[in-house]
C-alpha cells in the first residue's frame, strides 16, 4: 500500500505519514506500565457485580463522587484528589495539558489514579479524560509525540480513520479512557474561531460519515468518545468559554443541519456519551444556556431522540456557565435539573471542594431529588462497566500478545 502524506502529521523527524504515525504510536504501546494491565483484576469485583448491587451500598457522598469529573493542577495528584478517589468521593478525572510533562509522568499519573479506584470500598473504575481531538485541540502533548491532523484536513473516511486509530494507541497508552471528541459541530459560520478546523465542515452528511468513523474506531479501542457539543456550535461567533450569548438558529435549521450527525449516531446506536454547549438556542430556550436547558438535554435529546447514553456538561466553571448560574453550586443545581449526567469542573480545587461538601446535602434535604440521582449514577455504573471493562480487557490481551 502507498503511503499518503498529509502536511500535519508530523512528529520529531519530520513530515511522516498517518501510516508510520500508526506504526510509531504502536511501538510506544508495547512498554505500558503493570497496573494498566492490572486494571481488569483490580476492577474485577465491580465487573462482576450487579451495578445496582453496588449503588444499594453506596452513600450519598459516593453517590455524588460518580457524577463528578475534576481537573487539577500539577503533574500529580495533590493530596486532596488522593483522599478523594481513595475514599470515592471522586469518581472521574479529567487531564489537561497542564498535567502532563512526559510520556512516563503520565503513566505514572493513571496508574496511580486506578490504583487508588481500585482499593476504594466499592472499587470502581474512573473515568480518566482528557480533549484529544487533533489539530489544535490535544490535552496531552510531550516531547516525541507525534502531532495529529485537525478534523478539518480530513477528506475521506479511511484517513479518518487513521487519524482515529493512532489517537486511540495514544490514548490507551497513557491510560486515558474518555475522550472528549470528535466534534460533531457543522461549520456554518466561517467566522467561527473557536470552532473553525476542528469541524470536518459545512456539509452534515460528511461530519456525519467522519464523526462515525472517528467513533467506531475509538470504541473498538476500548475508549469512549463523547462527541460535541449538543446540539451544535458551528453556527457561533462567539466563545462560549467566554461569553455567555445566544444564536438565532432556527428549529428547521437545527434539525436539517446540526442535529443531523447526532441523529443519526443515536440511530445506529454508536452514541455512547454526548457533551452539551453552553450556548443559549433562541428557537427551543431563549433563557438558558444549553447545560442548563431541560427543553434541550431533558426533552429533545433524551426523550425525543431517544438518547441511552450519559450527557456530559462541558466545564462549569466557563464564563458562560458560572457567571449565568450565579456561582458554581447554582451551575451545578440548574445542570443536575437540566438533566445531565456527570458534570465536569476544571480548574478550582476551592470550588471542587465546595460541591463536594454542599452537593450530597442538596440531595439529603430534598432540595434536588435522590431518586433521580440514582438513575444519573446508575447509568455511569452501567456505561463504565460496558465500556472501562473492554479498555482494561483490551489493554490485558495486547499485554499477553506482545511477551509471545
Amino acid at each position: 500500500m502507498v503511503d499518503t502524506y498529509f502536511p500535519l502529521a508530523f512528529c520529531d523527524e519530520g513530515y511522516v505519514s498517518l501510516k508510520k504515525l500508526f506504526l510509531l504510536a504502536t511501538m510506544w504501546f508495547i512498554s505500558l506500565p503493570l497496573a494498566l494491565f492490572a486494571g481488569e483484576e483490580f476492577f474485577r469485583n465491580f465487573i462482576q457485580t450487579d451495578e445496582r448491587e453496588i449503588l444499594e451500598r453506596m452513600s450519598i457522598e459516593e453517590k455524588v463522587g460518580q457524577i463528578f469529573i475534576f481537573g487539577f493542577t500539577g503533574t500529580s495528584l495533590g493530596i486532596e484528589y488522593h483522599s478523594w478517589i481513595e475514599a470515592g468521593r471522586l469518581g472521574n478525572v479529567k487531564i489537561f495539558s497542564r498535567n502532563v510533562q512526559s510520556r512516563q509522568q503520565v503513566r505514572l499519573l493513571t496508574d496511580s489514579m486506578i490504583a487508588l479506584a481500585s482499593g476504594s470500598s466499592h472499587g470502581i473504575p474512573p473515568f480518566i479524560a482528557t480533549d484529544l481531538e487533533g489539530g489544535r485541540v490535544n490535552h496531552v502533548r510531550f516531547p516525541g509525540m507525534p502531532s495529529i491532523p485537525s478534523a478539518s484536513k480530513m477528506e475521506g473516511v479511511l484517513q479518518c480513520a487513521e487519524t482515529a486509530r493512532v489517537i486511540t494507541v495514544i490514548l490507551q497508552e497513557m491510560g486515558i479512557n474518555m475522550n472528549f471528541a470528535p466534534c460533531a459541530d457543522v461549520l456554518t459560520n466561517q467566522k467561527n474561531s473557536v470552532i473553525g478546523s476542528r469541524s470536518y465542515g459545512e456539509n452534515p452528511e460528511f461530519v456525519f460519515e467522519m464523526v462515525r468513523v472517528f467513533v467506531l474506531e475509538q470504541v473498538r479501542g476500548g475508549i469512549l468518545p463523547t462527541v460535541k457539543h449538543f446540539p451544535g456550535h458551528g453556527m457561533t461567533d462567539f466563545d462560549s468559554h467566554f461569553e455567555a450569548q445566544s444564536v438565532h438558529t432556527s428549529v428547521r435549521e437545527l434539525k436539517r443541519v446540526h442535529l443531523l450527525p447526532y441523529r443519526r449516531l443515536i440511530r445506529k446506536r454508536l452514541l455512547q456519551s454526548v457533551m452539551v454547549s453552553h450556548v443559549t438556542y433562541d428557537a427551543i430556550d431563549p433563557e438558558n444556556p444549553a447545560t442548563f436547558s431541560n427543553a434541550i438535554v431533558e426533552r429533545l435529546l433524551r426523550r425525543k431522540m431517544r438518547f441511552r447514553g450519559i450527557i456530559v456538561t462541558d466545564d462549569l466553571e466557563m464564563e458562560s456557565s458560572e457567571m449565568h448560574a450565579g456561582g458554581i453550586e447554582q451551575a451545578f443545581i440548574r445542570a443536575f435539573e437540566a438533566g445531565n449526567d456527570l458534570f465536569l469542573v476544571a480548574h478550582s480545587k476551592k470550588k471542587q471542594t465546595l460541591l463536594l461538601q454542599r452537593v450530597p446535602e442538596l440531595f439529603q434535604n430534598g432540595a434536588l431529588s435522590e431518586e433521580e440521582l440514582d438513575r444519573r449514577v446508575l447509568r455511569i455504573l452501567r456505561m463504565k462497566k460496558r465500556t472501562l471493562s473492554r479498555f482494561y480487557s483490551f489493554l490485558q490481551r495486547h499485554s499477553l500478545l506482545s511477551e509471545q
